[in-house]
């Protein structure tokens, strides 16, 4: 893995661009200019609104309250230590259009905790009249910079964020420019910044767990080629922040300059109150069902854009990434690819260790896909079935992948049917709807009152899936596939040993390789608009990641760097929370690509994971039911 941190700007592809570069030695100053032109605004009208496209729009805005108008976002990068000295654009001469309609307004967001459960959908929107605008909006253009990660190099990301088109609602107008011109003055580092190639992947662990883990770090080291691995114990981190988090996070980043790590999986749960690994704790609320929610991107997000640590407690009041006060020291991109494996006991460590360790014997690629969801935000204006809409996004970043679609639409959502689809030897599955710590479920259409799966035979749950018994039948010991949970707070480890997204990877015999997920509760729009941002957009991205980067570290790392870039413009409370909150649970140097074929293993190992566990568990589990039974 390289670990070379100086490169040759990246070139940027922009459409009709021209660029030039220039320096200044005696300043060590350098330029970058670039000129991007734009197409016509293309005006529609639905309802009561209308809508304004323009072809080389990567984002829209969003500013509850305020009109939708199209982004152009530019991203740079540049070498590891560079400074940003200023960033101006000049746009060319307004020309003006009249409209016969209000401009749409930005889409309402609806939770999608089960706790959270918004009633308001099927009112009446209220027509927007935008009075108290004169012109939207007053900037044309801003800025940002952060250090982060691209193809395990260190880097500066530049993003340039652009408003072609400003609204005047008093004068039934807009207004757009054809071109824009972009002019970056920088710094870059005078001498080739380059780390030590030691290590690749730092595992960080509890002592009790380190023997356990011991197994995974021979078998990443005597792979070919191999994942040079180190494994720490909690007890071995120095005491060098004003906390033990801080402190850990500190040890990283001693290990990415001392080591040239890359990567880094943090070992142990975290239940408030009993943490077997510490927890950072990122205080984003969301109304009165939740403070504070656990974010391990905190340990990733090491450096800032200046090089110094990103500490995410501005204001020094020991609560961090508080929103707005911490947000000047949140710089959100991860500088190492970062998972997680909240594991209870050594138990879970073994099981897990073999389930990463066997990996390939269980993983002949089948380009199938299991898909699970419902209507989300019943009662929409559009009146689609918002996580099925996603799925078929979804689908489309997975070419040459067939789906077995377990929806609310076509009656296949339930239990049983999701079981038997773990069995099916996919390589993804996908659960999109709502969640909390224990449960995920949907609804059918216009039905907020309903939730799906249904029951089966013996459950004694309705209406969710639950991580007990539900999660206990899925008994896909052949080949393991990593699970995308789009729901709240299916990571939320801080409630539960037991969390669902742990259970379904901690469980023998079944379950998955890995899971991405929310650690807190989230948000999304209805309708269409459900993918365009928030938890639905970080659904289809990690998955056109996993398609095509194929390691999980990187697939995560590279979904939240993509978010910032794209919505930095307009970043609010709920962007922040999307981005801290997006978890992965697995072995972020796993990579998801071609192993054997699982039909081809020793019967004994089919064995092993599977019919053995199960009948070891069987008994009590089978009593407990039977108890819930007799109480119902």
């Amino acid at each position: 893995m390289r670990k070379i941190l100086c490169f040759l700007i990246i070139g940027i592809l922009v459409f009709g661009v021209i660029d030039t570069i220039a320096e200044n030695d005696a300043e060590n100053k350098f330029s970058k200019s670039e000129i991007l032109k734009f197409s016509k605004p293309i005006i529609s009208e639905k309802d009561e609104y209308i809508s304004i496209e323009l072809a080389e729009k990567t984002s829209n805005s969003w500013e509850e309250g305020k009109p939708t108008l199209p982004v152009v976002t530019k991203v740079y990068t540049f070498p590891f230590g560079t400074h940003i000295e200023d960033v101006k654009v000049t746009f060319s001469d307004s020309i003006k259009i009249m409209v016969s309609k209000l401009i749409s307004p930005t889409p309402k967001l609806y939770s999608k905790s089960i706790l959270e459960v918004s009633k308001e959908v099927n009112n009446q929107e209220p027509v927007i009249d935008y009075s108290d605008i004169s012109i939207y909006p007053d900037y044309r253009y801003s800025y940002r910079a952060g250090a982060g990660l691209k193809d395990e190099e260190h880097v500066i990301y530049l993003t340039v964020h652009l408003y072609p088109v400003q609204y005047l609602p008093s004068e039934n107008a807009f207004y757009y420019s054809e071109q824009a011109n972009i002019d970056i003055t920088y710094n870059p580092p005078k001498n080739p910044i380059t780390f030590p190639d030691e290590y690749d992947l730092l595992i960080i662990s509890p002592e009790n767990f380190k023997s356990t883990l011991q197994r995974l770090v021979d078998h990443k080291n005597n792979l070919d080629p191999p994942v040079k691995t180190i494994l720490v114990g909690l007890d071995d981190i120095p005491s060098q922040g004003v906390d033990e988090q801080e402190s850990i996070k500190y040890y990283i980043k001693d290990g990415i300059e001392n080591w040239g790590i890359t990567y880094v999986l943090l070992v142990g749960a975290g239940v408030e109150g009993e943490e077997i690994f510490p927890v950072r704790q990122a205080w984003i609320g969301s109304g009165q069902h939740e403070k504070y929610f656990p974010s391990d991107l905190y340990f990733a997000d090491i450096y800032n854009a200046e090089g110094g640590f990103s500490n995410w407690d501005f204001d020094d009041d020991g609560k961090f990434a508080e929103y707005p006060k911490d947000v000047p020291n949140i710089d959100v991109y991860p500088d190492v690819y970062l998972g997680k494996l909240p594991c209870n006991n050594v138990n879970e460590v073994n099981t897990i260790v073999d389930k990463i360790i066997d990996y390939k014997a269980h993983n002949k690629m089948t380009n199938k896909i299991l898909q699970m969801g419902g209507d989300s935000v019943t009662g929409d204006s559009e009146g689609i079935y918002e996580d099925e809409y996603a799925e078929v996004k979804v689908l489309e970043k997975l070419p040459g992948y067939t789906s077995t679609q377990l929806w609310a639409s076509n009656g296949k959502l339930t239990k049983q049917n999701i079981a038997n689809g773990f069995k099916n030897n996919v390589d993804f599955v996908e659960f999109s709807g709502h969640g909390s710590w224990a449960s995920w479920a949907s609804h059918p259409f216009n039905d907020e009152e309903t939730w799906l799966p249904d029951e089966t035979l013996i459950s004694p749950y309705t209406g969710f899936l639950y991580i007990d018994y539900d999660i206990y039948m899925v008994n896909n010991a052949k080949k393991l596939p990593v699970i995308v949970f789009t729901a709240c707070s299916n990571h939320k480890y801080t409630e539960s040993p037991d969390n669902i997204g742990w259970k379904a990877l901690a469980k023998k015999g079944g379950g998955g390789i890995a899971s991405f997920a929310e650690s807190g509760i989230g948000t999304g729009p209805g309708g269409t608009e459900c993918v365009e941002r928030y938890i639905n957009w970080m659904e289809v991205k990690i998955f056109e990641e996993l398609y095509n980067t194929k390691i999980l570290g990187q697939a995560w790392s590279n979904s939240i760097t993509e978010y910032c870039n794209s919505f930095e413009l307009s970043l609010n409370k709920d962007d922040y929370k999307t981005m801290l909150e997006f978890s992965m649970f697995g072995d972020p140097t796993l990579a998801i690509e071609d192993g054997d074929d699982p039909k081809n293993m020793p019967v004994e190992k089919i064995f092993s994971h599977g019919i053995l566990h199960r009948l070891i568990d069987l008994f009590p589990r089978f009593a407990r039911y039977i108890g819930l039974y007799l109480q119902k």
